[in-house]
């Protein structure tokens, strides 16, 4: 067989680890997201009313977002493992199209609020001031204090969710991260837009009272910038069929590989990609003489590795190629 000549071997999908609770886990999370999203969402719109704080109208459409969201990773999750013809393995690289539309969508947001609370500011430094309208306390006080446990307590149960797939699930970690900023939205702004709605009318600092939510609203907004951004950028890039850039991961998978490979063979290439909730691992090994090539070593070493590996990745696509 010539040095540069490569054949593929084998391929193996191997089962990931405890399916039906991984999936369960996200349906189950999903399901009380959408509920807890259309809630919250409603409380931001409803505060932005009785407030007269654009900022809570920027909480109330990150909310919204995340419960239209979890609605399609709910059919997400249920079809991404479904095998058939055409998709032999699987859709999982759908997971990684739903991060990065709804990355997209939480920046997009993020800079309209943005632009939307320059104008508001414009326009107040231009002697628009009929269009303002000054904050009110109660309303701020009554919303700040039950949101902010409540996105509190929403962003941990979500970033324990994810957890408990071992971080695997890029579905998860796009919605902890849209909870992670709409808590940061909450918590900020409420208690700055509290503080500046107990500014007296005749103090040189009156004009937050008019402006301070906009201002909280750009500063905060570009705070809330990388998190979507990381996430579009890591999506975009398995899309288009990148390596992992997990070292400490590509070091124990080629140490697993390594001391569970028969001795008959060496390891040429490690090639680890990461496809939504699945990891593809193509393996290029050679026979160190091809006198000695021996097709039951060969079955044993991957039945070792094939139990091996399980322990790595929830859900493994094995590619085997011999050189």
């Amino acid at each position: 067989m010539p040095a540069k000549q490569k054949l593929r071997f084998s391929r193996l999908v191997l089962p990931k680890q405890d399916p039906k609770n991984y999936k369960q886990i996200e349906m189950q999370t999903l399901k009380v997201g959408i509920w807890i999203n259309v809630l919250m969402g409603i409380c931001g719109w409803v505060g932005y009313v009785f407030a007269s704080s654009y900022a809570l109208a920027l909480d109330g459409s990150l909310c919204v977002i995340s419960a239209v969201s979890f609605i399609i990773a709910l059919y997400i999750t249920r079809d991404r493992d479904v095998k058939s013809d055409e998709y032999p393995f699987g859709i999982y690289s759908i997971e990684n199209v739903y991060a990065l539309l709804q990355g997209i969508l939480l920046i997009a947001i993020t800079v309209y609020a943005i632009f939307q609370g320059a104008e508001n500011i414009l326009h107040f430094v231009r002697g628009n001031r009929t269009e303002a309208e000054p904050l009110k306390l109660i309303p701020l006080l009554i919303y700040t204090i039950a949101m902010v446990f409540a996105c509190a307590g929403v962003w941990l149960y979500y970033r324990r969710q994810s957890n408990k797939t071992g971080g695997e699930s890029p579905i998860l970690k796009s919605e902890t991260v849209a909870a992670y900023m709409d808590t940061f939205v909450t918590v900020g702004t409420g208690i700055a837009l509290i503080l500046m709605a107990l500014i007296p009318a005749d103090s040189s600092l009156s004009f937050l009272n008019y402006i301070g939510d906009s201002i909280i609203v750009i500063i905060i907004s570009l705070f809330l910038l990388p998190p979507p951004i990381r996430v579009v950028t890591h999506s975009f890039f398995s899309l288009i069929g990148r390596t992992t850039q997990n070292k400490s991961l590509k070091r124990r998978t080629e140490a697993v590989i390594k001391s569970h490979l028969d001795s008959s063979f060496s390891l040429r290439k490690l090639l680890i990609f990461h496809i939504g909730s699945s990891y593809e691992v193509d393996v290029t090994i050679s026979p160190i003489q091809d006198s000695e090539m021996n097709i039951f070593r060969f079955r044993e070493t991957r039945n070792s590795l094939e139990k091996e590996l399980q322990k790595l990745f929830p859900n493994l696509i094995l590619q085997l190629f011999l050189e």
